[in-house]
């Protein structure tokens, strides 16, 4: 585990040099790539998502997304869906994708094993890239308010991670875990990964299958926007400096007048579809 941990942060800090060099254009961060206009006969676009948090909201959300791109690119759509992160990287390693939604960790993953490019990635309205958090959260009955308190129990605590591609949900909180002496691997009663954000959440409320885990703060805050679920059964224990926009990334062989007209249908959603963009930006 030792050594996947440390390939999986080298993958990592590539990511974060590929994101941030982007620009900024209308909510997107789009890529500054001279344009080619090479003639583009692609008429189906395979497109990857990770089913990152709740598989049927994810899913409804994403449906204006393939609706509009189809109809700016002129081109029919087939959306490859799982919550396993893996499934989308091994997708567009085979050829089968032409472009995904990952997150900043599984981008750079991809990018290492396919050779897919990152094209574009989520800004805010003051066109600044836009960043979420990794939170580490406990259930309240546990009594632990703190790190100290739960290194000192750690071996009575079963704690989740999301997937071992999940930057929120793994990455990052195991980094955090072992630089504060925690082996999650070992020092914990069980350790396990919930393949879904919202399935950590839940767990880790209810108390009745998880003690701890590992989520983002997206996750989070759509979790407890519901008013029927209460934050005061979690407790965060810790909360992470900014991490990076989850990007689109598309194949390595991409035709350029194909790839050029994708990032301008990116970055021009906000304004041609405002409805859609906000969608997009939930995904």
């Amino acid at each position: 585990m030792e050594n996947v941990l440390s390939i999986k942060f080298k993958y990592f800090s590539s990511a974060l040099v590929l994101i941030t060099v982007f620009l900024v254009t209308s909510g997107c961060t789009e890529n500054s790539e001279p344009a080619s206009f090479a003639t583009e006969s692609q008429k189906e676009l395979r497109i990857g998502l990770i089913l990152w948090d709740e598989p049927v909201k994810v899913s409804q959300q994403f449906t204006g997304v393939e609706n509009y791109l189809s109809s700016e690119l002129g081109m029919e759509v087939k959306t490859i869906k799982s919550s396993d992160y893996y499934v989308i990287i091994d997708a567009m390693e085979s050829g089968e994708l032409d472009i995904a939604f990952f997150g900043p960790f599984s981008s750079s993953i991809a990018a290492e094993r396919a050779g897919s490019e990152i094209i574009i990635a989520g800004g805010n309205d003051e066109g600044n890239l836009d960043t979420y958090n990794s939170y580490i959260i406990i259930n309240r009955n546990t009594g632990i308010n703190s790190f100290e308190e739960l290194k000192e129990n750690s071996n009575n605590l079963s704690f989740a991670f999301v997937d071992p591609a999940s930057t929120s949900g793994n990455l990052i909180p195991r980094g955090y875990l072992l630089s504060r002496g925690i082996d999650p691997d070992s020092d914990f009663k069980t350790t396990i990964f919930s393949s879904g954000h919202d399935i950590t959440l839940k767990s880790v409320a209810s108390g009745n299958v998880l003690d701890a885990g590992g989520i983002s703060s997206g996750a989070y805050s759509r979790y407890f926007s519901n008013a029927n679920v209460s934050e005061n059964d979690v407790v965060i224990l810790w909360k992470s400096d900014p991490i990076p926009p989850s990007p689109v990334s598309v194949r390595k062989d991409m035709d350029p007048l194909l790839k050029k007209r994708i990032k301008e249908a990116f970055v021009n959603m906000k304004e041609n579809s405002p409805e859609t963009f906000e969608g997009f930006m939930e995904v």
